[in-house]
């Protein structure tokens, strides 16, 4: 019969455990991260009252054990590790785990892990758990090397320094990314050209520089000593023209291009197709012109030989310039403005300048040359060598020494940066280095990054957040405070990064919630009731028993 209350008193021990579980997850509801657990029972020992014995063929069947249980056993109390609910906070440093991972603290006595991501900075700049005290940790090297920016994070030191307020260094500009669009309607320059009515003879043969004024077919009264030729218009800067050219039998086309060479020293004039042509030296719009006339004072006078309006027969256009400013840095993080123009050349290249104020330096190697690009508008080549390659240099009033910067125009074969396509110019450009200023706020990216935003615009790495995975951590002993400590059954942290391995990613400005599922709870709580009472009413009615039994001798 003591068998019997020894069962009833280990449901009853069993069924108390089950309820201090359920009564923890129910009072854990509300807490950051908390992961909820449950009961797991097994059966005692067996008494043994008959063995089992095998059956003889043909006569007797085997006789299976007889066996009495003395009650049951808490195995284990396990904890559910699924995702709990991603809240919504709005504060810069509370972060949650998206997926699997734990972040990593300092305890003062070793590392301590946690799910809840609600951080802080303390007085000294470090990143920590507010609660507790313990130090965030970090993973790798992002925010050591000063080459790469502001450097907060000391080498060897894996807590988190975030200075609030600590000053930034300038730097000096190395670098200028230029993309957008030049435009495929772009023109190169073009020449102005003007041309009369070709001259012939022979019947319709163009003259030569040795054809006679007197051999041309539109001559039908010949020159003779004192006649004349009037020549008006204007020069390439709109200089008016009028001249007077003097002609006899032996004055030749070559001798009348020799005279309106004279006239135009900003153009060259030649025979083209036995037509006069003068083409501007320049490229550009001019306002050269001209028009050929007898003097009718001539003896034969007759209007014929020279009565033409020279005509264009090329207008003369500028290159197509697509210009702007962008901000560089000296290296003390000044900050200047530099002008640029891709300018369009008549091979249908461009060639990019660059300009700056005298006041704040001067420029070396201003130029970048033979900007080339295929049938579809992608970057083929730049041409340029030496003054003209991929890059330029400036000497600061304020530095001894010039300061180059390379032009990164894009991707060979590609349009990722400048491309000669669209309808309309559009350039886009981005520029490293950065002037001097303070750090006045963070965020977290979703791989762990802490990122620094300056008052003066730039966002850098400070460091980058450690996150633990475990193979088992169901192993994990529980240490208070949302923290977690590793045991022989998790096995050792595996610490990298969120986004890497199984870890999860990070989710700014949000907290995860409890996973405790109050309606299974709630039933948990009334299976657990049941069971207590129905292992109680095991003690009851043995103590019935009992009691009978001593009644017999009365």
């Amino acid at each position: 019969m003591a068998n019997s209350l020894l069962t009833g008193i280990s449901g009853l021990r069993g069924h108390q455990k089950m309820l201090e579980v359920i009564g923890n997850n129910l009072a854990n509801v509300n807490t950051t991260a908390f992961k909820s657990s449950r009961t797991l029972f097994s059966d005692l020992i067996y008494e043994s009252q008959r063995g089992s014995s095998a059956g003889t063929t043909g006569t007797l069947g085997s006789i299976n054990p007889l066996q009495i249980g003395t009650g049951s056993q808490v195995t284990s109390v396990d904890r559910n590790f699924s995702q709990g609910n991603l809240e919504t906070t709005g504060e810069d440093l509370d972060a949650a785990i998206d997926g699997n991972g734990f972040f990593v603290a300092d305890s003062g006595n070793g590392r301590v892990f946690t799910r809840a991501g609600a951080f802080s900075i303390d007085e000294s700049g470090h990143l920590v758990d507010a609660s507790t005290g313990y130090l965030l940790q970090r993973f790798g090297s992002l925010g050591e090397d000063p080459t790469e920016g502001p450097a907060f994070q000391t080498v060897g030191d894996d807590h988190i320094q975030i200075p609030i307020g600590a000053s930034i260094l300038g730097t000096g500009t190395t670098l200028i990314e230029l993309s957008g669009q030049l435009g495929a309607n772009s023109t190169g320059p073009t020449q102005r050209v003007i041309s009369g009515t070709a001259l012939t003879t022979g019947g319709g043969t163009p003259a030569t520089g040795a054809t006679l004024l007197n051999g041309l077919d539109s001559s039908t009264a010949p020159y003779v000593p004192g006649d004349r030729i009037r020549l008006t218009g204007a020069q390439s800067d709109g200089t008016n023209i009028d001249s007077f050219f003097n002609v006899d039998a032996t004055t030749t086309v070559q001798n009348l291009l020799d005279h309106v060479t004279t006239l135009y020293p900003a153009a060259a004039v030649s025979l083209v197709g036995g037509a006069v042509t003068i083409t501007a030296n320049a490229n550009g719009v001019t306002s050269h012109s001209l028009r050929i006339q007898d003097d009718a004072t001539n003896t034969g006078f007759q209007g014929v030989a020279f009565t033409t309006q020279y005509q264009v027969t090329a207008p003369g256009s500028d290159a197509t310039v697509v210009s702007g400013s962008l901000p560089i840095y000296d290296e003390r993080g000044t900050e200047h403005t530099l002008e640029y123009a891709f300018t369009k050349q008549s091979d249908n290249s461009w060639n990019l300048s660059v300009d700056l104020d005298p006041a704040a330096g001067t420029i070396v190697d201003g130029l970048v040359e033979g900007i080339q690009f295929g049938p579809d508008g992608s970057l083929t080549q730049v041409t340029g060598t030496g003054v003209g390659d991929s890059n330029i240099s400036v000497l600061f009033s304020n530095s001894t020494a010039a300061q180059t910067i390379d032009i990164n125009l894009g991707t060979v074969g590609d349009i990722d940066g400048v491309a000669d396509i669209g309808s309309a110019p559009n350039v886009f450009f981005e520029v490293d280095g950065f002037g001097p200023g303070e750090l006045v706020s963070v965020q977290i990216d979703a791989d762990g990054t802490i990122s620094g935003i300056g008052s003066n615009g730039l966002k850098f790495g400070i460091a980058q957040l450690a996150i633990a995975a475990f193979r088992n951590p169901d192993g994990l002993e529980n240490s208070g405070g949302n923290y977690y400590g590793a045991s022989l059954a998790s096995g050792n942290a595996d610490i990298g990064t969120a986004l890497s391995g199984d870890r999860g990613a990070i989710r700014a400005g949000q907290l995860e919630g409890s996973n405790v599922d109050l309606a299974l709870e709630f039933t948990k709580l009334l299976v657990a009731q049941r069971g207590f009472s129905a292992n109680a009413r095991t003690i009851t009615v043995t103590d019935e028993v009992l009691e009978e039994l001593t009644n017999i001798i009365r």
